[in-house]
């Protein structure tokens, strides 16, 4: 599941208060299944939703659900948009939440037989769609109430998708 650790480390790279207790962040698999072909080939993908659980969570949900779109957008591009996340909220007081999303993921495993040496070599691919109308290295969220007019606040702010994650 190297998607889901890779969304999981950009969440807390980009949500601050993730940043100072990254275990406040809960990871689950739910609903997950291998597809691949019969017979020798063992090349396969993986497809399963990630539930992904946010504790005692205190500040705007736009330094959650932006990040995460981020990061969808450049590995996950082709979800259809009503499908690709969900989300539930349990209110603890007037201040807190527990708020768990779900977001579907799918993993590609190429592995090919080497029948000379007896080895099966496997490589997990996590493309990554280029946004070359907007290529910062570095973003940050401002969010400003609308009804109250007044300056942006600065809310979160993250490293854009890099390769290899």
């Amino acid at each position: 599941m190297r998607k889901l650790n890779a969304l999981r480390q950009h969440l807390i790279d980009a949500v601050p208060a993730l940043q100072h207790d990254p275990g406040r962040l809960l990871t689950f698999v739910e609903d997950g299944s291998i597809e691949f072909a019969r017979g020798g080939n063992l090349s396969h993908g993986y497809s399963y939703t990630a539930q992904l659980v946010l504790t005692d969570y205190a500040d705007a949900i736009d330094a959650i659900m932006i990040p995460l779109l981020d990061w969808l957008a450049a590995y996950q591009p082709d979800l259809p948009h009503e499908q690709a996340v969900s989300f539930e909220a349990e209110i603890l007081s007037n201040s807190a939440v527990d708020v768990a999303l779900r977001v579907q993921l799918s993993e590609r495993v190429v592995a090919r037989r080497d029948c000379a040496t007896g080895q099966i070599l496997a490589e997990h691919r996590m493309p990554r769609l280029d946004t070359e109308e907007c290529p910062a290295e570095r973003w940050q969220l401002l969010l400003r109430d609308a009804d109250a007019g007044g300056d942006y606040t600065l809310i979160a702010e993250w490293d854009g998708p890099r390769d290899g994650l």
